[in-house]
């Protein structure tokens, strides 16, 4: 126990320099900062009773957010919210949380792997990485910096599955990769054939193929225990106008890197843009081709070592492969496979590239003894000062910033905001902003009007037969009952809006939002894969006892 807490506060004094800005009492700008927005609504929503979180009810008239946008930080944001944490401090403790934590599990899996104590090496590389840095403080990707806790946790556990094939690192296995499932769908497209590389070499290191069999179970356990996300996500994704996603800007084909600007010293808070002219940092690391070219010096100079060498040729390969599918030679791949478009910047396998250096970190730790052993420390020094200057922020600003996106009467209006996840029912984002149901063309009183995250319901006195529009957008699942009876809607407004028609009269009428066909088959999924996973867990704890 002393130990492992020894180790745990060592982590935190070596993580401790990148993310001392978070810890002030000012905030900073950065790229994406829109998730203010989306913990926002993640917490309303939740204080709603909406569980699973699909729906966004601010933003504009609605929106489908989470139905499409991976929420696993968003409900841990929620969490620590419900602590007494503004949203300004749940996002700060977000950042802190994720860095901290993909140290910790860059360690364990590098001590696993190598031996004792070599996991600090591994866990700096990780750690200190300048694409880290981009980030935390250039782009602010929350859910991007919470994949990295997830990456060295999945080889970890099916590295153990390949050791002991036991339903419970079946189980381990399993949450690991959901965890990834359901923090960033762009990360999961980009890590899972790097993913299927490794299980390959478990496979073959151990010449069992029986571990192939259950590697494929645990995957398939993770996807169900991910099931009531990823299938809406999958299968309803032509109901949102993706298009946003993909072209202009985001289209994947101005973000190609140049080899030169891998080993490029620059640093920049700007914009990715076509061509050269980038005002943001595509840098490996000078420290981390220093590990690359040390890996590959140990690797042929105990080439006889077969497990060492075999490991460095896979991690070299993978390397490389990010590398690649970084440039624009790698344009025929993007171009073969349509769903890469939604990685939208190459770039973005920087990412792997950092995971796969600090492996390769740990994994020649071992031979860094004897007379090496100050090549060791001389890595961990150089690769902390030559990146610590970037984990900072450009500038600071008041919190009153993101007043915007805590305040539902601008988010109402949709300032700032996205259309990424626009229904496409929405052909307008333009219009007088109304909060009482209206009609066109006809005659109404609105009276005991209440709504929440899922439901908006009113008295309605018709004195004219109307089309009545309501402020709520448009979306499968929203349905409308007047006195009771369930009523055909009629074709949702410019605006996405729902419509229907009402003759003269008085009316109770309830518009409220249900599951599809879809997500309730995902729903099912995930609690039979939550059921299935205590099964085998509690088998295992059975078994064990019982011999």
């Amino acid at each position: 126990m002393k130990k492992a807490f020894f180790v745990l506060l060592l982590l935190i004094v070596i993580t401790l320099p990148t993310i001392l800005p978070f810890l002030g009492t000012k905030f900073f700008y950065t790229q994406d900062y829109i998730y203010i927005a989306r913990l926002q609504q993640m917490s309303t929503a939740l204080s709603q009773s909406q569980f699973p979180v699909r729906w966004a009810p601010d933003l504009r008239y609605g929106e489908p957010l989470f139905n499409f946008y991976a929420p696993l930080p968003y409900y841990l944001g929620a969490v620590i919210q419900l602590l007494g944490f503004n949203f300004i401090w749940v996002a700060k403790i977000l950042f802190i949380l994720s860095t901290l934590l993909s140290a910790i599990t860059m360690y364990i899996l590098a001590n696993k792997l190598f031996g004792k104590h070599d996991g600090f090496l591994a866990a700096v590389l990780y750690t200190y990485a300048p694409y880290r840095a981009v980030d935390l403080y250039v782009r602010g990707s929350l859910s991007e910096t919470w994949a990295f806790v997830f990456f060295p946790l999945i080889f970890y556990s099916s590295f153990v599955l390949a050791e002991r094939l036991k339903f419970k690192n079946v189980c381990l296995l399993a949450l690991s990769l959901a965890g990834l499932f359901l923090t960033h769908n762009v990360t999961t497209l980009m890590f899972l054939p790097f993913l299927i590389l490794w299980w390959l070499y478990l496979v073959i290191r151990r010449k069992n193929w029986q571990i192939s069999l259950h590697l494929f179970l645990a995957f398939v356990l993770g996807l169900g225990l991910a099931a009531f996300f990823l299938l809406p996500a999958v299968f309803e994704r032509d109901l949102i106008q993706a298009k946003y996603l993909i072209v202009g800007y985001f289209d994947f084909r101005a973000h190609f890197v140049a080899l030169k600007q891998l080993f490029s010293l620059f640093w920049g808070y700007g914009s990715s843009l076509w061509g050269l002219d980038d005002g943001l940092s595509f840098q490996v690391g000078l420290v981390n081709f220093a590990v690359l070219a040390t890996s590959v010096v140990l690797a042929l100079f105990y080439r006889k070592d077969k497990r060492f060498f075999g490991l460095i040729l896979l991690l070299g390969i993978c390397f490389m492969l990010s590398l690649f599918l970084q440039h624009n030679k790698s344009a025929f791949i993007w171009e073969a496979i349509p769903l890469m478009a939604f990685i939208q910047f190459p770039w973005r396998f920087l990412g792997i590239s950092v995971f796969i250096i600090a492996l390769m970190g740990g994994a020649i730790a071992p031979y860094l003894k004897n007379k090496l052993r100050p090549v060791y420390f001389v890595l961990i020094i150089a690769a902390m000062l030559s990146t610590l200057m970037y984990f900072k922020p450009k500038d600071y600003i008041d919190d009153n910033f993101f007043d915007k996106f805590l305040n539902t009467t601008t988010m109402h209006k949709g300032v700032d905001l996205t259309k990424d996840y626009l229904p496409v029912w929405v052909s307008s984002v333009d219009g007088e902003r109304f909060d009482v149901p209206r009609t066109k063309g006809g005659d109404i009183e609105v009276s005991n009007l209440q709504r929440n995250s899922t439901m908006l319901r009113f008295s309605a006195n018709v004195n004219a037969s109307s089309l009545i529009e309501v402020p709520v957008t448009y979306f499968p699942g929203w349905e409308v009952w007047v006195n009771n009876e369930h009523i055909p809607q009629s074709l949702p407004s410019q605006m996405g809006l729902i419509s229907f028609e009402l003759q003269k009269g008085n009316y109770d009428v309830t518009i409220q939002l249900q599951d599809t066909l879809v997500r309730t088959v995902g729903n099912a999924i995930s609690l039979s894969s939550i059921f299935l996973l205590l099964v085998l867990f509690m088998y295992e704890r059975y078994r064990i006892r019982k011999f």
